[in-house]
């Protein structure tokens, strides 16, 4: 393999890594006052307000979907703690731990919530023994990665849940209305540009329900984006999956 190949390789590798450093960037620009504004800013939060709300909403999901106290929790993608900090303010106690791509980002947790976990970490696996957490969840994190990415990050977590476990995860589909918009700007940047800076992937519940019978975890269950019959409406649909307890 020349260097070129090798070269090639290692940014396909960490293209995730990459983005994330261009946005970042950025949104530094736009606040070049308020670093704590463009970290917001870089993770999709237009505002204080916002960056808030948004966490509140995330942790409404998981208290339908069964979170509760003193279990172990995983935050993929945690980013500098939208959910771990509408975690505290919600009074949750447990074991969390959040994990993110960027030392920056995980830094900015670690100092919101000095009594939660944050980790940098790169590979697509979970940092945590078999069997030995309650919860997983990440939002907006399989909508910039490869499929192939997602099905070994959903075969890893399936290996670090307890049996009984769930994991909740944010996706973007075609069948949504609301995601075409992603779809179109996506479209406008490669027509002027021919590239765009961030991959914005999308997944089909089909695909998300092969993985799972696949990988052994129960049949997946689906919240549209605009759903708002038990929480806020999260805009990005919900896929929900259990692995199974022994009989």
């Amino acid at each position: 393999m020349g260097w070129i190949e090798k070269a090639l390789m290692r940014a396909n590798r960490w293209h995730f890594v990459h983005s994330y450093r261009t946005i970042i960037a950025r949104e530094k620009r736009k606040h070049p006052q308020d670093r704590e504004r463009a970290l917001m800013g870089a993770i999709g939060a237009a505002s204080r307000a916002d960056f808030a709300a948004q966490g509140d909403a995330q942790v409404a999901v998981l208290r339908h979907h069964g979170l509760s106290d003193g279990m172990a929790v995983y935050d993929l993608g945690c980013g500098i703690g939208r959910t771990a900090q509408a975690l505290l303010r919600d009074g949750w106690r447990g074991r969390y731990t959040g994990a993110d791509i960027l030392p920056e980002l995980v830094d900015h947790l670690r100092a919101q919530c000095p009594g939660f976990t944050a980790i940098v970490q790169r590979k697509l696996a979970i940092a945590a023994p078999d069997a030995t957490l309650d919860m997983v969840f990440h939002w907006s994190v399989f909508t910039h990665l490869y499929p192939e990415e997602c099905f070994l990050y959903l075969q890893d977590i399936h290996r670090a849940l307890k049996p009984g476990g769930r994991l909740i995860f944010s996706f973007l589909e075609f069948e949504d209305p609301a995601h075409h918009t992603v779809f179109q700007t996506r479209t406008a940047n490669f027509a002027v540009n021919g590239w765009s800076s961030v991959l914005d992937s999308f997944l089909h519940r089909d695909w998300i329900t092969l993985w799972a019978r696949q990988i052994g975890f129960a049949p997946p269950r689906f919240t549209s984006g605009s759903d708002t019959a038990d929480h806020p409406a999260f805009w990005q649909s919900l896929a929900v999956l259990d692995k199974p307890a022994p009989a």
